[in-house]
């Protein structure tokens, strides 16, 4: 063999060794260890389980959720300061850690809930944020996205949500006597809007004499929207109402005739042109009649009846009668009867005779 084959040879060998010792040969890996196999069989003499990192995740889920980790420990039989245990224990502590783990993410989904309702009842009451800091952690669940970014102490604890609790309970009895005070405000703007224009709440189908005891935010809204609709009738009938308003003044008050009939002809002339138009609940045609009744001059008013036409003495000596059946019957208060009686005897000839 040539002497360049055998030096070619040896380095191909050398290079060899070098890489099998340098870099092994890559075996597969075992799983990592993931707690006690269900179906494992277990060995008295087996060697004893390191779960440092169960622990650990205890001792995290404990802080977070307000328990108490020592007492956690003395539960499954583990001493402090130990991170070895049997395959029992081993399985004992991943099943109290999975069942911190649903208490998390059941306390996180409550606790995002109670956050989103306070939202709303400060943004009600306009609250302080001296008084909103109480509440920090609460507030800080809203804007998370799991319950693993939550890892301050006992920001998931009991005590947490009771506070929260607490709170809201407060707030909604606030709220209610708000609430309360707002629809009375609004019932009253509506009614007061009504009287301005004219009109009465059947009007707008409404009854002022039900009572709201729940549901004060539905109430609120169809009082608003109610009260909108009041502000465009109030434009629309304003032409209308204003005539109205002045000649009833005018009839308590003086103000010429021809200004009277020429406000009142021009009002017959609108109304002519309107449907149905309600004025204090009375069609405003009834209401113009009365009116123009109003404005005629006592002379061309009709008569009243006989019945009616009465003296205000003898309507005053009537009701003493009534009054006090058991006096006497006042005098008469007139002498013409009487001398009419004495006429018709002859008496009065008499006299003048003498």
């Amino acid at each position: 063999m040539p002497a360049w084959r055998g030096v070619a040879y040896l380095h191909k060998y050398t290079a060899f060794l070098q890489r099998d010792l340098v870099r092994p040969r890559q075996r597969p890996r075992p799983p990592p260890y993931q707690g006690c196999l269900l179906n494992s069989i277990p060995d008295p003499g087996a060697a004893p389980v390191k779960s440092h990192r169960s622990m650990d995740r205890l001792k995290r889920l404990c802080k977070v959720l307000g328990s108490n980790y020592q007492e956690r420990l003395d539960k499954l039989g583990i001493a402090a300061g130990h991170k070895e245990m049997d395959e029992k224990t081993s399985k004992a502590l991943e099943q109290t850690i999975r069942v911190l783990e649903e208490a998390k993410e059941a306390r996180f989904s409550k606790l995002q809930a109670l956050g989103l309702k306070l939202r709303d009842l400060w943004k009600f009451h306009n609250t302080a944020p001296e008084n909103i800091l109480e509440f920090a952690e609460t507030f800080a669940c809203i804007d998370a996205e799991s319950a693993n970014e939550l890892t301050k102490e006992k920001s998931l604890s009991m005590e947490l949500i009771s506070k929260a609790t607490e709170e809201i309970n407060t707030l909604e009895a606030s709220m209610v006597a708000k609430q309360k005070k707002m629809y009375l405000g609004k019932k009253q703007k509506l009614l007061k809007l009504l009287e301005e224009t004219h009109m009465v709440p059947a009007d707008m189908k409404f009854d002022p004499k039900k009572k709201v005891e729940s549901d004060f935010p539905k109430a609120i809204s169809d009082l608003k929207i109610m009260i909108k609709q009041v502000k465009v009738q109030i434009l629309e009938r304003k032409d209308i109402v204003m005539r109205i308003e002045l000649l009833q003044h005018a009839v308590n008050n003086s103000l010429s005739v021809k200004t009277s009939e020429r406000l009142l002809r021009s009002l017959k002339n609108m109304v002519v042109l309107e449907g149905t138009f309600l004025f204090d609940g009375k069609d405003v045609k009834v209401v113009i009649n009365e009116i123009e009744y109003e404005m005629k001059p006592a002379s061309t008013k009709p008569a009243l009846p006989v019945k009616k036409r009465m003296s205000a003495r003898l309507t005053e000596l009537r009701d003493k009668e009534q009054s006090s059946p058991d006096l006497p019957p006042p005098p008469y208060p007139s002498r013409v009867r009487d001398g009419n009686r004495e006429r018709r005897k002859g008496v009065w000839g008499k006299e003048s005779k003498r």
